[in-house]
């Protein structure tokens, strides 16, 4: 009985996560940053394996990276304060 439960815990949150970046804009974006981040990571990680070269493609792991953190930053700090505002 606790595994049915539980499945149907996993499932309603699974589903509530996906109506959230469905419907929010702010989640979107925080999604968004998440990407951009993961690429300015890989980007800087293929300099280091050396299949790129270092120049322009350390330029744009940087402005990946940063562009991704702000948009985290803005899409979680603007959702949650909309979500505080609500309650």
């Amino acid at each position: 009985m606790a595994t049915s439960t539980n499945a149907s815990g996993a499932n309603r949150l699974t589903t509530r996560a996906a109506s959230e970046l469905k419907d929010s804009v702010l989640v979107r974006v925080a999604a968004m940053g998440v990407f951009l981040a993961f690429l300015g990571i890989a980007i800087e990680a293929a300099i280091q394996v050396g299949f790129l070269v270092r120049g322009i493609s350390g330029v744009w792991a940087t402005i990946f990276l940063l562009w991704g953190v702000a948009l985290v930053v803005v899409g979680t700090v603007g959702r949650t304060l909309i979500w505080w505002r609500r309650r």
